[in-house]
């Protein structure tokens, strides 16, 4: 059943059980319509909404924050995009980077921090706030393909034509399918447990360097919001033991004994802004565009921005004056991250974790190069 939640009750298109099947259904026409619910696609909507166009949010997922896929960590300036209220966040003050033999560095900015984040509910609150602003959005909804009909695009099966179309549907788009834009070929594949809340955890997020149980990225523990999140992200090719990792981090934490409330998981692209993610009257945002950090896999912030400037971006094409197509107003505005690219080669070739074990890499230069990592400057 499609549910809309924007109006609290069912869309045109909903049944109710043992009511005909309608003869007719006329097509619903929308400036935009955004396929997908999370970050990226909401910021989208609601920008353009904000900016007077008609839009439509399709979700698949029957109502927001259900499967989540994200850890949900907001870094400051994702913050500083779109506020979240208080009761869905807990501040994070440092991050602690860990080895395999439990050795630590410790970094902290008094002018930075992390948000842990009630992410299901964070969700529903965006909902809320994008519907708000004008848009429509339902769940239940699948994205089946769509057609081209003269300058709209018709959406199969559901009812709707759309003067321009965004894919916000993931790393594996459907709508990237759809229309032969380029797909996420390099992928992390990440897993977590949620456990009860623990204080042993404190307010610090901690990063497990650990080419045994996470090859290709870190393992980590979050305090998060009523809960203390614990997972792993590996290479696609990798498996993710969670329950591995557990066990050789529960002398710091105490883990054994405690319960899992709840698990959630999905693939991270790692493979930067895809080449090809836009075409005539259809683009991609967020993970499904590759909108995502080649080192530390962050995309909230990227989604909060970028569905910003897309949806600016769209507005301003469909205007009478006809803007320039919003893919290419997006790769301009979009990082080159040269760096991070080099940082994720080197991660992945270079025996980062026996250097740190051997201290071949000294204390100090080490807090210099994480610091650039996790604040995108040195410490």
């Amino acid at each position: 059943m499609v549910r809309t939640r924007c109006h609290g009750g069912e869309s045109a298109g909903t049944r109710r059980p043992g009511t005909p099947e309608p003869l007719v259904i006329e097509a619903r026409s929308y400036d935009i319509a955004v396929i997908g619910a999370g970050f990226a696609g909401l910021a989208c909507a609601r920008r353009a909404a904000e900016r007077g166009l008609s839009v439509l949010v399709l979700d698949r997922k029957r109502e927001p924050g259900e499967r989540i896929h994200t850890t949900g960590i907001l870094v400051k300036e994702a913050w500083e995009e779109w506020a979240a209220p208080d009761e869905l966040v807990r501040k994070v003050s440092r991050v602690r980077i860990h080895t395999s033999s439990h050795q630590f560095v410790e970094l902290k900015r008094d002018d930075y921090f992390f948000l842990a984040t009630d992410t299901a509910a964070l969700l529903r609150h965006l909902v809320d706030e994008t519907c708000a602003a004008g848009a429509e959005i339902r769940f239940g909804e699948k994205y089946a393909g769509a057609t081209r009909n003269g300058t709209r695009l018709d959406l199969d099966g559901a009812g709707v034509s759309c003067r321009f179309l965004v894919g916000a549907d993931g790393a594996r788009s459907r709508v990237a399918e759809s229309f032969g834009l380029d797909r996420n070929v390099r992928l992390l594949k990440g897993l977590e447990w949620e456990y009860e809340a623990m204080d042993s955890v404190g307010d610090t997020l901690h990063c497990f360097i650990d080419p045994e149980c996470a090859p290709g990225y870190i393992g980590w523990v979050v305090p998060g919001v009523g809960i203390t999140q614990v997972g792993l992200a590996v290479h696609r090719s990798s498996k993710a033991d969670v329950q591995k990792f557990v066990d050789r981090i529960d002398v710091l934490f105490g883990l054994s004994g405690r319960r899992v409330l709840g698990r959630r998981g999905g693939v991270i692209p790692i493979g930067g802004l895809l080449r090809n993610f836009h075409g005539d009257r259809v683009m991609l945002i967020g993970d499904a565009a590759g909108m995502v950090s080649p080192l530390t896999a962050g995309g909230i912030h990227k989604a909060y921005r970028f569905g910003r400037v897309a949806g600016d971006a769209i507005a301003d094409h469909l205007d009478a004056a006809g803007g320039p197509h919003p893919g290419d107003v997006v790769r301009r505005a979009y990082p080159k991250q040269s760096w991070k690219r080099v940082a994720r080669w080197s991660y992945d070739r270079l025996p980062v974790a026996r250097a740190l074990e051997a201290g071949l890499l000294t204390r100090g230069l080490f807090q210099k190069l994480a610091g650039k990592v996790f604040f995108d400057r040195f410490v």
